[in-house]
This record gives structure tokens, C-alpha cells and sequence, in this order.
């Protein structure tokens, strides 16, 4: 008497056989082949412009980029005083490219907003100095702190700097 078996468990024994089957072939045809090269780059003969000399000493190379400093970075003041800030760029390994300034704050869990595009400067990079008139407050609150951050960007590299201004009645 011949026995039958459920179409799905033969698809499975099937698909099990062929899954050791793949594996066997492939660790076969694998043990024979010789492992991959690295492509072979031609000697660039020492001397030559634009290479270091091959002296075996390790070569350093500084990536251009640049650094923000913010002053002050914590200020005082009463409603309707203007402070002045400074933003000084500090470029690094021949860095040149212009540099956007954008300063964005807020206070009073969010009630306060305020978003400046202070433009764009270029080499040498002069100083940039904003002034800020530092908001009213409402009835009843004595003391308030305005979060600012300011975000330079410039040749791919964005820097941001905090900076804080204390609003006391």
C-alpha cells in the first residue's frame, strides 16, 4: 500500500534539500579559488610634486574647517537693554570658504521666539557683532532666560555656540 504524504511537508523536504545542496557547491567551489587580490597601485617615485617624499615618516594632513567663539557667552540685563554680542570665526587648516550665521532663541517655555539671519562673512573673517534688545516680560514674572543658539555653516562644517541672556525686572 502506498502512503501519501501532505503536499506542503514535500515542498518542505524539497526546499531543505536544495538549501544543502546550494551550501555543499558553494564551500566546494570556494576551496579551490585563490583569495582575492588588492588592485596593485603603480610606485609614485619620490620627489614627484603634490606626494609626500617617502621617508617613513608619518604624513599629517589638517582638515579645513573652523571654529565659532560667541562673547559673551552669558549676559544680564533688564527689559529693553541692548547687549552686544561678538561672534569671531577661528578657520583651521587654510579654511576659506563664507560662512552663514543664523541665531535662533527662545524663552518662557517656548512663548518667546525669535529667529535672525545675521548673513553671510568671508575671509579673513572680520569680528561680527549683533545687538540684541532683550524682550519685555510679562505681568507677573521677575526673571527670565533667553536660550540662544547660534549655528555658523560654512564649506560642509556647521558649529553651533549657546549662549544665555538673564532678563531680571
Amino acid at each position: 500500500m502506498l502512503q501519501e504524504r501532505s503536499p506542503l511537508l514535500t515542498a518542505i523536504i524539497i526546499c531543505a534539500l536544495m538549501t544543502v545542496l546550494a551550501v555543499a557547491y558553494a564551500l566546494l567551489a570556494n576551496e579551490g579559488a585563490p583569495p582575492p587580490k588588492e588592485p596593485a597601485l603603480p610606485p609614485v617615485p619620490a620627489g614627484t610634486p603634490g606626494t609626500p617624499a617617502a621617508t617613513g615618516a608619518p604624513v599629517q594632513l589638517t582638515s579645513r574647517t573652523f571654529s565659532i567663539n560667541v562673547t559673551p557667552a552669558f549676559a544680564t540685563a533688564r527689559p529693553g537693554d541692548t547687549v552686544r554680542f561678538t561672534l569671531t570665526v577661528h578657520p583651521e587648516g587654510g579654511f576659506d570658504a563664507p560662512v552663514r550665521v543664523r541665531v535662533s532663541a527662545t524663552a518662557l517655555g517656548g512663548a518667546y521666539r525669535e529667529n535672525h539671519d545675521l548673513g553671510t562673512i568671508s575671509a579673513p573673517y572680520p569680528p561680527l557683532t549683533y545687538e540684541a534688545a532683550a524682550p519685555g516680560l510679562p505681568p507677573f514674572v521677575s526673571t527670565a532666560t533667553v536660550d540662544a543658539v547660534v549655528t555658523a555653516t560654512g564649506g560642509g562644517t556647521v558649529r553651533t555656540e549657546r549662549v544665555q541672556l538673564v532678563i531680571r525686572r
